[in-house]
Order: structure tokens, then C-alpha cells, then sequence
């Protein structure tokens, strides 16, 4: 028992430098795999589209992120500010972003593609990143849907009719 013990031993002695030169390497293939940078993770939508806020009789209108926390949808806001105090004086859902996440599939947020104000001063015409436009009237702080892009609901599903027994 003793010799075999002396045999490993002696063993182990003799591929020392082996091991340690293949332990050098190991380690120093490690140390170059944790010094390459980390990949950036990419997401499945482009970034949102910058929009210019637009300043008219003192009030800062500008798109509005939404907040997951405060039970928010997934864009679709415009917030009025006072320009001189920068205090937020209101806040409009100019359309609707349907929350897909009942149905088990991902939300992804609709933003602002453009914001322009109309030539009387009254209204934003707000194109969402879809192509439908919305009218916002100042005064009465409502939304309405002006125009949009085709109607890009999936075709029904055809389903064979059973077989008759």
C-alpha cells in the first residue's frame, strides 16, 4: 500500500512542471476570455424617434415616456409644460397602444414619429411610428384620429370544416 501511495507520489512529482505549464496556460487563456469586452445586447426595435418638443403661447408640448410603474402604456403621451417654470401643467394619451401581455405575447411601445403645429396655432398633428396621424386640439385637450396606415390586421384564420361521421 505504501508503494503505491510512493509510485503516485512519485508520479505526480515527475509531470509537475507539465501540469503547472499546462495550469499557466489554462489560467492565461481565462484572463484573455474575461478581458474581451461583454456583446451589447440588442433590442427588437429600433430606438424611438427623437421629436422635437414644440413651444407655443408659453406651454412646451413634448412627448411623454410612459412608466411601467405607474401602470402606464407603452408611449402614445403628450405632456404640456409651462416654459417658464418648467412645472408640468398636463398630461394626454393621444392614442392607444394595445397591451398584448394578457395574450402571453410582447408590448412594444408606439412613440411619436412627428409633432407639428397646425397653421392656426389650435392643434398638434401628432404621426405616430405606425404613419397614423392624430389631431390634438389645444383648447379642449382632446385627440382625434385623422388618418392611418392600411389595415395591417392578421387574415382570419381559415379552419377546415370537420369531417362528417
Amino acid at each position: 500500500m505504501k508503494r503505491h501511495r510512493a509510485l503516485a507520489l512519485a508520479t505526480v512529482l515527475a509531470f509537475m512542471p507539465t501540469i503547472m505549464a499546462c495550469a499557466d496556460v489554462k489560467s492565461a487563456v481565462i484572463t484573455i476570455k474575461e478581458k474581451q469586452p461583454m456583446p451589447v445586447p440588442s433590442s427588437s426595435r429600433p430606438p424611438a424617434p427623437v421629436v422635437a418638443p414644440i413651444e407655443h403661447a408659453g406651454i412646451r408640448y413634448e412627448q411623454d415616456k410612459h412608466d411601467d410603474r405607474a401602470g402606464d402604456q407603452a408611449g402614445g403621451y403628450l405632456a404640456a409644460i409651462d416654459s417658464k417654470t418648467g412645472s408640468r401643467l398636463g398630461r394626454l394619451k393621444v392614442y392607444e397602444v394595445q397591451d398584448q401581455r394578457v395574450a402571453g405575447l410582447p408590448t412594444f411601445a408606439r412613440y411619436f414619429r412627428s409633432m407639428i403645429l397646425t397653421p392656426d396655432g389650435a392643434a398638434l398633428d401628432i404621426e405616430d411610428e405606425t404613419g397614423a396621424v392624430y389631431r390634438v386640439d389645444l383648447a379642449r385637450r382632446t385627440s382625434t384620429f385623422i388618418s392611418g396606415p392600411p389595415d395591417i390586421s392578421p387574415p382570419e384564420r381559415l379552419v377546415p370544416p370537420k369531417p362528417q361521421p
